[in-house]
């Protein structure tokens, strides 16, 4: 099965004021890096973005960050089918754009899974399905389900 990442958790690991959240995030990418996810070009650039404005991290520095990302997984872009179901999610009240669209990729790229704390846990759009993977203690018992099911 194939499954990707959000945004989000990506920030996290870089993010020092939540040491629970980022540990967790730090756990669950590992374990994700030894099968097949890929991860969206749509997060990459929400990745640099999001540490430079939201962290305040130095250009060199979201960008480095950026660019691990890049080295770590294989990626996958949107297409025009995948842009035309983001608007139509979006335009339904479904999801916002950029969820919808980095869902909407993620089915074409044949994606089952998403982790991301952004969007409402086992909300769906095509064969991809979503899991929030922070719990109170570390990872949520869906995730390591979910982690489990795939065998990492």
């Amino acid at each position: 099965m194939r499954v990707t990442i959000d945004t989000n958790i990506f920030v996290y690991m870089v993010d020092e004021r939540d040491p629970l959240k980022q540990a967790t995030a730090i756990e669950l990418v590992d374990r994700l890096r030894r099968g097949e996810c890929a991860v969206s070009l749509q997060t990459i650039g929400e990745l640099y973005a999001a540490l430079l404005r939201s962290l305040k991290r130095a250009p060199w520095e979201a960008a480095q960050a950026s660019r691990n990302v890049l080295a770590a997984f294989n990626c996958f872009g949107s297409s025009r089918v995948s842009v035309e179901r983001a608007l139509a999610e979006s335009m339904a009240g479904r999801f916002s754009y950029w969820d919808a669209h980095q869902l909407a990729a993620a089915h074409e790229a044949g994606c089952e899974l998403c982790f991301s704390e952004d969007m409402k846990d086992g909300a769906r759009l095509g064969d991809v399905e979503v899991v929030h993977p922070f719990g109170p203690s570390g990872l949520s018992d869906r995730a390591n389900d979910q982690l489990a099911k795939l065998g990492r």
